[in-house]
C-alpha cells in the first residue's frame, strides 16, 4: 500500500487532471453506488419480509437522510481537528457496521439502527472527500474540482438500483447488503492512496475557546447566505423527486415506457452529466454569484416548463433545463460558501453547507405534499419555481470575486 501510495503524486500538485484526484472521486462514487443500491431493496424488505406498509417504509429509508444532516457538520468539525483521513476511517466502520446490522437483525429495530448508522457514517464520509478538495485544489481549478466531483453522485444513482435489483433477484437481499459492504470499505482504500490531505489544527488558540460560539460567528456569516439559497433550490429537487411523476401522470404521461414519465430523471441525470462536463470550469471563470444567478434562472425556467409539460418532448426540456441548472449550481454556492473561511474552519464550514442541502431536500419532501394538496402540482411548480428567481436576486449583496492565485491555501500533510 505504502509503495503504491509513493506512484500517486499529490492532489494539490495536480489538482483535477491528477490520479490523486480521481481515487477521490470514485471513492465517494462508491459510497453513492451503496446507498441507491441498498435503498430500495430495503424499502421492499420492509413490505415484503416484515409486512410493514409504505409509510414504516418510507420512515425508515428517510432515517439516513435525517441522520447525514447532523453527521455532515460534526464530519467537518472533526475534520478539521483530527484530520481527513481518521475522519474517513470511523466514518467508514460506522457505516460498515450499520450495513451489516441488516444481515444481522432483520427487524424493524435493526433497520432503523442500520439506516442512522449507515446514513451518518456515508454522508460522513462524502462530507469529508468533498472537504478534502475544496482545501487542497488550487482555487483557481476548485470549481472545476467540485463540477467533476459531484459526478460521483449521478453515476452512482445511475449503477447503484441496477445492481442492488439484479444482487437481489439473483442471490438474495442478503448479497446486497455484503456487497454494499465491500464497496463501502472500497472507498476507503481508495482514499488511502492519495497523499496530501489538508492539515488539521493542531492547537485550538485559547482565546477562541473562550469565546465558545462567538468564534463561530464569522464562518456562520459567510455561509447564511449561500446555505439559505441551497435550502431552497434542494427543496425544488426534494419536491420534483416526491411529485414529478404522480404531475405528469396526471397531464397524459404513461407512468413507465420510453416516453414515461420515470424517464424524465433520465433525461435530468443526464443534462446533469453533460452540462458538468461541458461547462464545469464556469465558477473558475466568471465567479460563484454570476454562475448561481443563470444556473438558478435556468432552474427556475425548467420548473416552470415542467408545471405545464402534458408531452413527453416539452417535459424533456424541462429536465434538461432543470439539470443544466442545477449543475454548475452547487460548485458555485460552495466555493461562496468556503472561500471567504479561514482555513482551519474550511472543513467545518463544507459540512455546514452540505446539512442545508440535505436540510432543503427534507424540506421540499415534507412540506411539498401540503403545497400540492393547496394549490395543486401546477401552480406548487410555479411556486417553486419563482423561489428560486427570488433567492436569485438575494446573491446581489454577495461579493464574487475570486481568491487571488497566491492566496495562501492550507498545507498538505507529507505523504
Amino acid at each position: 500500500m505504502r509503495a503504491a501510495s509513493l506512484r500517486v503524486r499529490a492532489l494539490a500538485e495536480t489538482g483535477p487532471r491528477g490520479l490523486a484526484f480521481w481515487l477521490l472521486v470514485f471513492a465517494a462514487t462508491l459510497g453513492n453506488i451503496v446507498n441507491s443500491a441498498s435503498t430500495p431493496v430495503l424499502a421492499r424488505i420492509v413490505q415484503e419480509h416484515l409486512a410493514g406498509d409504505a409509510a414504516l417504509a418510507g420512515f425508515v429509508v428517510s432515517l439516513s437522510a435525517f441522520a447525514s444532516i447532523a453527521a455532515m457538520p460534526l464530519a467537518g468539525i472533526l475534520a478539521d481537528r483530527v484530520g481527513v483521513r481518521t475522519v474517513i476511517v470511523v466514518a467508514t466502520v460506522v457505516a460498515a457496521v450499520g450495513l451489516a446490522v441488516v444481515l444481522a437483525s432483520l427487524t424493524v429495530g435493526g433497520l432503523v439502527s442500520s439506516r442512522i448508522l449507515f446514513g451518518a457514517g456515508n454522508a460522513a464520509v462524502a462530507t469529508v472527500l468533498t472537504a478534502w478538495v475544496v482545501a487542497v485544489v488550487p482555487a483557481g481549478q476548485r470549481g472545476r474540482a467540485l463540477s467533476l466531483f459531484g459526478l460521483s453522485v449521478w453515476v452512482g444513482l445511475a449503477l447503484g438500483p441496477p445492481l442492488g435489483e439484479n444482487l437481489s433477484q439473483s442471490a438474495g437481499y442478503q448479497a446486497v447488503w455484503i456487497v454494499a459492504i465491500a464497496l463501502q470499505v472500497g472507498g476507503l482504500v481508495l482514499a488511502s492512496f492519495v497523499r496530501g490531505a489538508p492539515r488539521t489544527v493542531a492547537v485550538a488558540d485559547p482565546r477562541e475557546v473562550a469565546r465558545g460560539m462567538s468564534a463561530w460567528a464569522p464562518t456562520l456569516r459567510t455561509i447564511a447566505l449561500p446555505g439559505g439559497v441551497a435550502v431552497t433550490a434542494w427543496a425544488a429537487e426534494g419536491f420534483m423527486i416526491a411529485f414529478l411523476i404522480q404531475h405528469l401522470e396526471k397531464n397524459g404521461l404513461p407512468a413507465e415506457g420510453v416516453t414515461g414519465a420515470a424517464n424524465v430523471f433520465t433525461v435530468f441525470a443526464a443534462s446533469v452529466i453533460v452540462s458538468r462536463l461541458l461547462i464545469g470550469g464556469l465558477p473558475d471563470r466568471i465567479g460563484g454569484v454570476a454562475t448561481a444567478r443563470i444556473s438558478l434562472l435556468v432552474l427556475g425556467a425548467g420548473l416552470a416548463v415542467l408545471a405545464f409539460s402534458g408531452h413527453f418532448a416539452v417535459a424533456a426540456i424541462g429536465a434538461v433545463l432543470v439539470g443544466a441548472g442545477y449543475s454548475p449550481l452547487y460548485p458555485a454556492l460552495t466555493m461562496l460558501a468556503t472561500d471567504g473561511l479561514d482555513p482551519s474552519r474550511r472543513a467545518s464550514g463544507v459540512g455546514l453547507f452540505s446539512a442545508m442541502t440535505s436540510i432543503g431536500y427534507a424540506i421540499g419532501a415534507l412540506l411539498g405534499g401540503v403545497l400540492v394538496q393547496s394549490v395543486g402540482e401546477t401552480t406548487s411548480f410555479l411556486l417553486v419555481a419563482g423561489a428560486q428567481l427570488l433567492v436569485g436576486l438575494l446573491l446581489r449583496g454577495q461579493r464574487g470575486v475570486a481568491p487571488a492565485a497566491g492566496a495562501p491555501s492550507p498545507a498538505p500533510e507529507p505523504g
